[in-house]
């Protein structure tokens, strides 16, 4: 056998067994609830509130609202990246503000079963819908539901993800429940529902308009999700553990300034539309000096850098990713 053979075949080899751990990597499917024309539950800030979410307010009261539709999503893209760090398999329902399928809302019932028909084509091996609730301004804690009749692999997964729920949150427990939704009866694979908790609540509305509740709530899902498959349930095998770095590495930059005057002005424009704004006093190569430069966010995974650099782009801002540099500093706020 040639030199060049042997080399083919090793390709081929290496090329077939990469094909089978990624057919070997089960599917989630994850469901943000809600979308487009379908608001969900609404809850109401104090005026300012900072998000980082789309700033909702109601023409009609002037008040501050975070809609359950824009924190399902946030909370969605959360869970899809902490278990794609972890070498699971994801596809979302909708990714954008749109109803199931990334259409245009029509019905509630199209919308149900786009929703469905995402989950079934993409053979998920799970398939996750994730909510807030809503019922008085009293009304607190966490549930998770599954379906009447549901498999024990489903009301398997309904019990992990909501002890982890529970556990990082630290709300009333209402326990793990079952109900009839479309989204659970419908699906072929074993599926849940949560409901994280109440926007109607005032206090509750806030610790959501907080992004490291919603990130809370998502570790606690992926986690849930990881733990059934490690521990035998379902089909599928789970990927090798690998190490998730959370060094930050990118940073979204919303403008560079000569003047911190001119840097706080864009800050303030850009806490107006409900983003982070920090200005940092940084060493700009390709200016050569040093340059007040306006910070949104920084991010060890460069994808979730791009989320946000679009979102700010979309509100007719430019940004941009850069590197974090080694030296600066935070100028304001102090």
């Amino acid at each position: 056998m040639t030199r060049l053979a042997r080399i083919v075949l090793i390709a081929l080899a290496a090329f077939a067994a990469s094909a089978t751990v990624a057919a070997a990597a089960p599917t989630i499917a994850i469901d943000p609830g809600h979308g487009g024309a379908d608001g969900g539950a609404v809850g109401v800030l104090p005026p300012g509130t900072v998000t980082g979410l789309p700033v909702r307010i109601n023409s009609a009261t002037g008040e501050t609202n975070i809609l359950e539709k824009d924190v399902n999503l946030d909370v969605a893209r959360r869970v899809e990246v902490y278990l794609q760090a972890r070498g699971y398999l994801t596809v979302m329902t909708r990714t954008q503000d749109l109803a199931g399928g990334d259409k245009p809302f029509t019905t509630v019932l199209d919308d149900l079963q786009s929703r469905v028909d995402v989950a079934e084509a993409a053979n998920a091996a799970l398939f996750v819908s994730l909510h807030e609730n809503a019922l008085s301004a009293t009304a607190t804690g966490t549930e998770t539901y599954h379906y009447y009749y549901a498999s024990e692999n489903a009301k398997i997964l309904a019990k992990l993800i909501h002890t982890n729920l529970i556990t990082a949150l630290g709300l009333p427990d209402r326990g793990v429940q079952s109900a009839g939704f479309y989204v659970l009866r419908k699906t072929s694979m074993p599926a849940v529902l949560v409901e994280g908790m109440f926007l109607s609540n005032p206090t509750e509305a806030l610790m959501l308009a907080d992004a490291a509740t919603r990130q809370k709530i998502a570790d606690a899902v992926g986690a849930g999700v990881v733990t059934y498959f490690e521990q035998g349930h379902g089909s599928g095998t789970p990927p090798a553990p690998v190490v998730v770095s959370t060094t930050p590495k990118y940073q979204v930059n919303v403008g560079t300034y000569r003047r911190l005057a001119s840097a706080k002005r864009r800050a303030q424009v850009l806490r107006s539309l409900g983003f982070r704004a920090v200005i940092r006093s940084q060493y700009v190569p390709r200016r050569q000096r040093h340059a007040f430069v306006v910070v949104s966010g920084k991010f060890a995974l460069l994808q979730n850098a791009r989320r946000l650099r679009d979102q700010i782009r979309a509100r007719q801002l430019g940004a941009v990713i850069g590197p974090i540099p080694r030296n600066s500093r935070l100028v304001w706020p102090r």
